[in-house]
């Protein structure tokens, strides 16, 4: 059962606010706030000092981001976060609710029904985390690659019927780029592999950078 106190709450209390594709919207320097998705997709991404970008996190509709703060302020969890860079930015047009942490802390506060909703939320960004770390450990690009598009595919997917055949659609946006910064491994690998795994008919591009799966399980035998 998904909890839903919080995000009515959001609803209720937080303020809808609209941004269009490409657009950054929040970062580590912007005022305290928690934002939950009503629409669209966000990417969290770092930047170094190098000013390398490191996807971290991809956000879809109801999650509820960044609880860091909430953390630090209810349970005295500090995260080091210098010399890093955190921005937010939406990877489609978006429809998403903003309110501020001190009134989000004060309404758990007097309901603390409320922490379920935090620890199901700090779940969904834990699995993705783990996912996303286990991509990065595999060695081999392909293996890479394979894992992640599996991980989104189960993550974001949609069955479809695409021709003659029925595929997974990841419903997020991906250029190559967006792979290879989730990844760590350069542009250029991305978009072969994402070729290669074409020629193969294991998936396909569709317009608007919408990854189609056909074969769940070859992928999976790629890094198994």
């Amino acid at each position: 059962m998904v909890p839903e106190q919080l995000a009515v709450f959001m609803q209720e209390n937080g303020r809808l606010e609209n941004h269009s594709a490409g657009q950054v919207f929040h970062s580590q320097n912007f005022a305290e706030t928690l934002f939950m998705l009503k629409t669209g997709y966000v990417k969290r991404y770092q930047v170094a000092d190098d000013d390398n970008r490191v996807i971290e996190l991809i956000y879809g509709p109801g999650h509820i981001f960044p609880l860091s703060q909430l953390y630090k302020k209810i349970f005295g969890i500090e995260q080091n976060q210098q010399n890093l860079i955190y921005v937010y930015q939406a990877m489609t047009d978006i429809e998403i609710y903003s309110i501020s942490d001190r009134v989000v802390v004060e309404a758990v506060e007097k309901n603390h029904d409320l922490y379920v909703d935090l620890f199901y939320e700090a779940g969904l960004r834990l699995k993705s985390n783990i996912e996303r770390l286990a991509s990065n450990a595999l060695k081999d690009e392909y293996k890479k690659m394979a894992h992640q598009l599996v991980c989104l595919a189960n993550e974001f997917g949609e069955e479809i019927e695409h021709g003659d055949k029925t595929g997974i659609r990841i419903t997020v946006p991906l250029k190559p780029v967006d792979m290879a910064e989730q990844l760590n491994i350069s542009k250029e690998v991305a978009d072969a592999v994402l070729v290669s795994l074409t020629s193969r008919d294991l998936l396909t591009v569709d317009e608007g950078d919408y990854i189609v799966v056909f074969d769940i399980a070859q992928l999976k035998d790629l890094y198994l």
